[in-house]
């Protein structure tokens, strides 16, 4: 039994530098599979009807975007753009994700860590907050973070 919609879009910009299309596709199932498995409930129903899209690019669009709609004019690693909570119910559509492949690529050499499990991080803590989770105060972060681990190290090395 399929439980899991395809119905994704991921666009990698030519100038974005790392991994195919396929990569991310392959990535994004398994990430769906996943949090089928660690998710609440009320949060399940969503991730296996919703899509979204995402984008992988470079730090000079990411920097741009992350100007635009956040008032920082840097770039940054990764930025969610959710609907609101009835609009994602709605539409069945969670909203996007934009991934700097660039600065992932910085991060993983600064971390000594490889720029592989560096994309698949920006990933997971994207599409969670496309679910409605954020890390503002400590209480928000501990709960976003203890499942981002959960999930990260199941993606690693499951």
């Amino acid at each position: 039994m399929n439980i899991i919609k395809n119905e994704f879009e991921v666009i990698v910009r030519k100038n974005s530098l790392i991994k195919s299309r396929q990569w991310w596709l392959n990535s994004i199932k398994k990430l769906k599979l996943l949090l089928l498995k660690h998710l609440p409930k009320e949060k399940i129903l969503l991730t296996k009807q919703a899509v979204f899209t995402l984008l992988i690019t470079n730090n000079k669009e990411i920097k741009r975007l992350n100007s635009k709609y956040r008032k920082l004019d840097k770039a940054t690693d990764v930025l969610s753009f959710a609907l609101d909570k009835k609009e994602q119910a709605k539409s069945k559509y969670l909203g996007d994700i934009v991934i700097s492949s660039q600065k992932a690529k910085q991060q993983a050499e600064e971390k000594y860590f490889s720029t592989d499990n560096e994309l698949i991080m920006l990933l997971v803590h994207g599409y969670l907050h496309l679910l409605g989770y954020d890390h503002e105060n400590k209480k928000e972060a501990k709960s976003m973070f203890s499942l981002q681990n959960k999930l990260l190290v199941e993606m690693l090395f499951y």
